[in-house]
């Protein structure tokens, strides 16, 4: 069974800078106005985001009414409580669940690093369908889960000991750089245990080939 047809861009500078604006938007007018328009600002200048996304068949599909929902229940709630808790607790939540359901693939026969790993560690031999490729996949999407379920715990903490601001600010930084670090040891993890196996695949080919051409 062939793995199924997936297309992922990789990242880049400019929309990984796109998405801090809600941040951003939210720090300037939570210390310029309140608590309460810096909510409405950072959710408004979300669903212009996700909106222009969609405009640009950027990959929200069947997703975008349900985004929306999420983004305008969020800030309703955090305007309605005047909670910044409440307001930032909905995203931790919802990381916690997505990490819980990411981390279940792993006991499957598709981890969702199957589709990933091919963004930073490319092979030509080496398919979903090789044993050992799932096996490292499964490894990969579990660590990740645990990790990110132990950044929304520290989250989670941090909220309610500190103010919207100071939150913001460590969650923007805190988490990407535990990422970063995760994902280069995450590389370096899939390429000790598949690289072996890639070159050992390709010499088989260089052989057969020399073989068909002698």
């Amino acid at each position: 069974m062939s793995t199924p047809a997936i297309t992922i861009r990789r990242p880049g500078l400019v929309p990984a800078l796109v998405s801090l604006l809600p941040t951003a938007v939210f720090l300037l007018v939570d210390n310029w106005l309140g608590l309460i328009p810096a909510m409405i600002a950072a959710s408004a200048i979300a669903i212009v985001l996700i909106v222009v996304r969609r405009s640009r068949g950027r990959g929200i599909g069947v997703l975008l009414p349900l985004t929306l929902a999420y983004v305008v229940v969020k800030a309703v709630a955090g305007v309605l409580t005047q909670s910044h808790v409440v307001y930032f607790g909905a995203g931790i939540a919802l990381s916690a669940v997505i990490a819980v359901a990411v981390g279940a693939t792993a006991f499957t026969r598709r981890p969702v690093a199957v589709y990933l790993m091919p963004l930073v560690t490319p092979y030509r031999h080496l398919t979903a369908e090789h044993a050992v490729y799932r096996r490292v996949a499964a490894h990969v999407t579990l660590v990740w889960a645990l990790v990110e379920l132990g950044i929304a715990g520290w989250e989670a903490w941090h909220l309610s000991v500190s103010s919207a601001t100071e939150f913001v600010i460590m969650r923007t930084i805190g988490p990407w750089m535990a990422m970063a670090v995760l994902i280069f040891f995450l590389i370096f993890y899939i390429r000790f245990r598949l690289d072996r196996y890639e070159w050992a695949m390709r010499r088989a080919e260089e052989r057969e080939a020399a073989q068909v051409a002698a």
